[in-house]
């Protein structure tokens, strides 16, 4: 950017403008690659916080918190850095990562000696050397989660890098959400099938010990579980490594 003998500002062109796009973009498909590439949840979550180095300049400590079953927890992160602030947000119950999780998408800690917000995570961020954080909502169908980006070279108050931070951290984001969407969908279907395949032998088994059809098996498995207010897959499990009734 440049200014005219008017004082109007002109955005002036550089072909190391169309140099740093080249570099963005082939370092978010292949972090979008390495991410898509994994079936596991757990195995993509590293994979995530390894992209955000790798297509957000300036950034080297990123975590990814997630939330299952009510309790949040440091799931991945590339430096112990990264992984003492992220606990230091989880303890405290405070920080950019739970406004984020809580619903806010995308929350930005422009400058750690003048925030005001979270008084308690603040100083234990700082002890830690960072100065400025971006926490991104990763959109999924299934657990909560943050990309969480911690920065220890310098503050966010600069407009341009904090719009550049922002926006690639939150392209990365987009292509993490879909990753993890399909690693869930896969989990979900691989378990689906083992709990299938476990009452279809709980039904083999009723149906040779005592006669029984499919659908009269299936009853008996049903009533079981109503009866002893037991999951229908966990009576089936208890027979199967049984063996017979």
């Amino acid at each position: 950017m440049t200014r005219s003998a008017n004082g109007t500002a002109v955005t002036v062109w550089s072909p190391e403008d169309d140099d740093d796009e080249d570099e963005f973009l082939a370092a978010l498909l292949a972090s979008a690659h390495a991410i898509a590439g994994c079936e596991r949840v757990a195995d993509a979550l590293p994979r995530i916080a390894e992209g955000a180095v790798a297509v957000v300049p300036g950034v080297h400590d990123v975590g990814v918190a997630v939330r299952v079953a009510g309790e949040l927890s440091c799931a991945a992160h590339t430096t112990e850095t990264a992984a003492a602030v992220d606990r230091a947000q989880i303890g405290m119950a405070e920080g950019p990562c739970l406004d984020a999780i809580a619903g806010a998408d995308t929350v930005v800690l422009l400058d750690a000696a003048t925030e005001t917000r979270w008084p308690r995570f603040v100083p234990e961020a700082v002890r830690h050397g960072v100065r400025a954080s971006l926490s991104v909502r990763l959109a999924t169908a299934g657990p909560a989660a943050a990309l969480n980006l911690h920065l220890t070279q310098h503050a966010l108050g600069d407009r341009s890098t904090r719009l550049r931070t922002r926006r690639r951290a939150q392209l990365l984001a987009v292509y993490a959400s879909l990753a993890l969407a399909r690693s869930d969908r896969v989990e979900k279907l691989e378990r689906a099938v083992v709990r299938r395949d476990v009452i279809g032998q709980a039904k083999g088994i009723l149906m040779r010990h005592d006669g029984l059809d499919a659908e009269e098996a299936f009853e008996r498995l049903r009533s079981a579980s109503q009866t002893t207010n037991t999951k229908l897959y966990d009576v089936a499990a208890w027979l199967a490594a049984r063996g017979a009734p």
